[in-house]
């Protein structure tokens, strides 16, 4: 748990407080964040194929990610007879298009 008396929690409360893109990032940093949105781009995916499709992801950090793209309203969850099923929101399709630009970025 992060001391809320800190210097680093202040500067952070801060900058989700007045940067609109420091709250952007803040969404979609997270080892793991951006290869589980691309994952679900071509079709909702359940819990079991994440780990099939991102292999050297760990459950307990797939579990914690998946729990916090869902808090930021990036993806659904759906609980169906055998499985949770999980799919981007709107507001995860437009994160899409934000990685992308990132990744092109990256090859320049």
């Amino acid at each position: 748990m992060r001391k809320e008396t800190s210097t680093n929690f202040s500067n952070e409360n801060t900058l989700k407080e007045y940067c609109a893109a420091h709250r952007v990032l803040m969404q979609i940093s997270g080892r793991w964040k951006m290869s589980i949105l691309f994952a679900l781009i071509e079709r909702e995916l359940r819990y079991h194929e994440f780990i099939e499709v991102l292999p050297n992801l760990s459950e307990r950090i797939l579990t914690k990610q998946l729990s916090e793209l869902q808090k930021d309203n990036l993806i659904r969850k759906e609980k169906d007879k055998t499985a949770s099923v999980y799919w981007l929101t709107s507001k995860g399709k437009d994160f899409i298009t934000i990685i992308k630009s990132f990744q092109s970025l990256g090859d320049l």
